[in-house]
């Protein structure tokens, strides 16, 4: 302690600076941390995180005068963000800006925090006389200090980072200029404060230096409740964006089941006039027997001909094609089965429904409706593509099996462990949600799965349901 006290000036030089270096590369690692589930490219974070560290680095070792170069820091934050987002793919430009104001923001806050803390630590000790007789006393409170404030900021910011993520759930979604002015709102009044506060230490510091002032800065519960209180504020309206986009895709959700549950009424329309048909054509069975037995009694093999090809004709557009146990299901994937052989799509089906289950039709027929359409839509843009629905019962246990090629694989969502979608229109991208929520209505769970394929790749989609 002795050579520490007789060299102290430059021994705190080089402490302050590996302490510095340290807080750089804690903070370097944080943003990687902070990155991570908001990119579909882990490299990404990395890459953000070490060009981070290295402006950090390099703009510590300048020294800064001029109040115009106080402002590269963060200038830095948002280099790094934008080589986040380049690394990315350029996927979510606006959510990767705000993600970058936010932990210039933040940073900002958990620093002075721990600073006002620090502040409150020196007036206590300095109310002991031992302190300022003591210069190796002075010299350990001055280690300790900065050790303890760089930590504590560090710690902070790794906890502000673990509560973003928490609250901010929906990860994978697009952000919007309008969303971004909203979650931006506390923000302004943080920025705008943080000049005001550094020139404040500045001022105080110049003071200490010139003589003009002889006590140290003092702390104030003040900053230290506005610190906190704008933390909270942040934290706060992330919250309630999340649960108003929360809310707003239930609504979503329930209008798609909704309307799918419309189409359904449309299927059993169609359903009642092929059994009016049925009927009708039984009714009109004596005639058509006696109009061939007239016909065959008179010899009339041409016109026997034409007229039993008319009623095979008749009969043929009356019957749906596919069968499979369920006048609903018959209907509903017999339209798919149209609509994917006019667009040129391979169709295989096998599928029966399962009978002896307490199984809704309807649930059955919305679970079919989305898994077919997610699947149309995919095979649309698909090279040689391809769908097969099969399904298998064993004892009370029913699995549905939906096979289909995609161009590439599909991203899964970690929070949601569903594939997220690329379409951004209102209503769009629910069809899974849908199916997984009526699966678990019956005990069951959906179950996703991507196989690599020389002409792609193939989604498979198995759904459980316990009859």
């Amino acid at each position: 302690m002795g050579y520490i006290v007789s060299n102290f000036e430059s021994f705190a030089d080089i402490y302050i600076r590996c302490l510095v270096t340290a807080y750089i590369f804690g903070m370097a690692l944080i943003l990687g941390l902070w990155l991570r589930p908001f990119v579909r490219e882990h490299r990404a974070a990395y890459t953000a995180a070490v060009f981070y560290f290295f402006l950090r680095f390099i703009y510590y070792l300048i020294p800064i005068d001029s109040d115009l170069l106080q402002g590269i820091s963060p200038v830095i934050v948002f280099i790094s963000f934008f080589i986040a987002w380049l690394s990315d793919k350029k996927r979510n430009p606006i959510q990767k800006l705000f993600l970058g104001i936010l932990f210039h923001v933040m940073s900002f806050l958990t620093y002075e925090i721990s600073v006002e803390t620090g502040l409150f630590e020196r007036e206590f000790i300095s109310g002991f006389d031992w302190y300022h007789t003591d210069a190796g006393a002075i010299a350990a409170e001055f280690m300790i200090w900065n050790l303890i404030d760089y930590t504590l900021a560090g710690i902070l910011m790794f906890a502000s980072t673990r509560i973003v993520h928490k609250i901010y759930r929906r990860k994978s979604d697009e952000l919007s200029w309008k969303e971004l002015l909203i979650l931006l709102t506390p923000s302004w009044a943080i920025l705008i404060v943080k000049p005001i506060m550094l020139a404040y230490f500045r001022l105080w510091m110049d003071g200490i230096g010139n003589g003009s002032i002889k006590e140290n800065v003092p702390a104030s519960i003040y900053r230290m409740g506005f610190c906190i209180l704008s933390m909270m504020s942040l934290v706060f309206i992330i919250m309630l964006y999340q649960n108003i986009k929360e809310s707003k895709e239930n609504d979503f959700a329930i209008q798609a089941i909704e309307n799918q549950t419309e189409d359904i009424r449309r299927h059993m329309g169609q359903i009642e006039e092929m059994y009016e048909k049925i009927r009708a054509m039984r009714h009109d069975m004596g005639n058509h027997i006696a109009v061939t037995e007239g016909l065959i009694a008179s010899g009339e093999r041409e016109a026997l001909d034409d007229y039993i090809s008319e009623w095979k004709k008749s009969y043929k557009e009356s019957e749906i094609p596919v069968k499979t146990g369920n006048p609903v299901t018959d209907v509903v994937i017999s339209e798919f089965a149209g609509r994917f052989e006019k667009e040129g799509i391979f169709f295989e089906n096998s599928f029966r429904y399962p009978e002896g289950l307490r199984i809704n039709p309807f649930d059955m027929s919305i679970m079919i409706t989305n898994a077919l359409q997610n699947a149309y839509e995919a095979s649309t843009v698909s090279k040689e593509p391809f769908i097969k629905l099969t399904s298998v019962l064993s004892d009370n246990t029913f699995i549905i099996n939906l096979k289909n090629r995609t161009e590439s694989p599909v991203f899964i969502d970690p929070e949601e462990d569903l594939p997220v979608s690329l379409k951004n229109e209102d209503g769009h991208g629910y069809g899974l949600k849908n199916i997984r929520m009526i699966a678990r209505k019956y005990k069951g769970d959906i179950d996703i799965r991507q196989e690599a394929d020389k002409d792609g790749c193939v989604f498979i989609l198995n759904i459980m349901l316990i009859g």
